[in-house]
């Protein structure tokens, strides 16, 4: 049975591991992708047909077999934009042998990543960085959550907020004791 655990994030614990859905974040633009996409698909579709020369007085029904099809186009980018902004979501998977990241649209498993428990380690929340386009104020959006694994960095739970992370990475923790890695010391240079 699913619980909540904070925020967003809903988990299930079970005898050898846990399982966490971390449900994708929608920014404040949300609402205009998809008319935006719509309207340029059906215009595009207009400019097609009067560039190939359809668009003679004779000749309309090519112009509205044209316009029907950037309307229906349109409406299947449009829908596959919504499932993905309404289902999309990460699962990350946890037990003694393995972390693994899912990452879903409808339920449908579109990438996944496996690691092996023991070559994961160094969890850390990485904090928003600004909005491009407003004055100091932080895009929750390009708030993560980073792991190195073997030599490489790692990042999923795109979105969440600090309270989120900090639960999560101790959730982690109670599950499976991950090796400690530190860095490696800064050797001093010479003069």
């Amino acid at each position: 049975m699913k619980e909540m655990l904070v925020g967003r994030l809903e988990w299930e614990k079970s005898a050898r591991g846990m399982a966490v859905r971390i449900p994708a974040r929608r920014g404040s633009a949300f609402a205009l992708f998809g008319p935006i996409i719509g309207i340029w698909l059906i215009l595009a579709s207009m400019q097609f047909a009067f560039a190939a020369g359809s668009a003679t007085p004779d000749d309309k029904s090519d112009l509205l077999w044209t316009l029907i099809g950037g309307i229906g186009v349109s409406l299947i980018i449009a829908l596959a934009w919504l499932a993905w902004a309404f289902t999309s979501d990460t699962v990350l998977t946890l037990d003694e042998t393995k972390l693994k990241i899912q990452r879903r649209v409808l339920g449908i498993e579109l990438v996944t990543h496996v690691f092996p428990t023991t070559d994961v380690h160094n969890f850390k929340f990485v904090l928003p960085t600004r909005f491009w386009a407003s004055k100091g104020v932080t895009d929750i959006r390009t708030s993560k959550i980073e792991f190195q694994t073997r030599s490489r960095p790692m990042v999923f739970a795109e979105g969440v907020t600090q309270q989120e992370a900090e639960v999560l990475i101790e959730q982690l923790a109670e599950v499976f004791k991950f090796p400690e890695y530190l860095a490696a010391p800064e050797v001093p240079s010479r003069h």
